[in-house]
């Protein structure tokens, strides 16, 4: 790998750096990483549905942005670590003191970007599975706890490793991001943020 690969990589982490939630509370006068996760659905829990549709669709942007620089601008190969650090710096956000999302959003808007018909497949997946799971979870409280978007979103991203198994470099893109939002995810269950 090359410096100049490294530093695309690096404006990948930093472009997900940018933590739309954490911006959008300050301008509230409130530090959402002290109450909730910083992302679309901590948003939308601590100000509401329009200010947390807003925070997905910013953080879903920064992901829609590094695909297409990773498309239309990096050299070839780059596009799954790209993925994987926009995604990153989503989660660990080197401005905000490494305590930002869940990973979703910026995921779903680089995939819309690189790969969309699996992407739509895969949001389809997320859609029915959290329709038939939140009132199983409204009920008991779901597995472990999750809320109905994340528990759902495992089966999205399984459905785009499936379907994405024919595609060296889309498979790539996936599992890394797969892995680092299920990293972020096993952390966030152990209560650490």
């Amino acid at each position: 790998m090359s410096a100049i690969d490294l530093v695309w990589i690096a404006l990948s982490y930093l472009i997900g750096s940018i933590s739309w939630g954490i911006v959008l509370g300050f301008l509230h006068g409130l530090d959402l990483r002290q109450r909730d996760l910083p992302g679309g659905s901590g948003v939308f829990r601590q100000l509401g549905p329009s200010w947390g549709v807003l925070t997905a669709l910013l953080d879903a942007a920064k992901g829609a942005l590094v695909a297409l620089l990773a498309t239309h601008a990096a050299p070839p190969g780059l596009a799954p670590w790209m993925a994987a650090a926009v995604v990153a710096g989503h989660c660990w956000p080197v401005f905000f003191g490494f305590s930002g999302g869940g990973g979703l959003a910026p995921s779903v808007g680089f995939f819309l970007v690189f790969r969309p018909q699996v992407t739509l497949g895969a949001l389809a997946v997320v859609a029915v599975t959290a329709l038939l799971y939140y009132p199983w979870w409204k009920k008991r409280g779901g597995v472990l706890g999750i809320y109905p978007i994340p528990f759902a979103a495992l089966f999205g991203y399984a459905y785009a490793l499936w379907a994405l198994h024919g595609d060296a470099e889309g498979s790539r893109a996936i599992l890394g991001v797969t892995l680092v939002v299920l990293a972020r995810g096993l952390r966030l269950l152990q209560g650490k943020r």
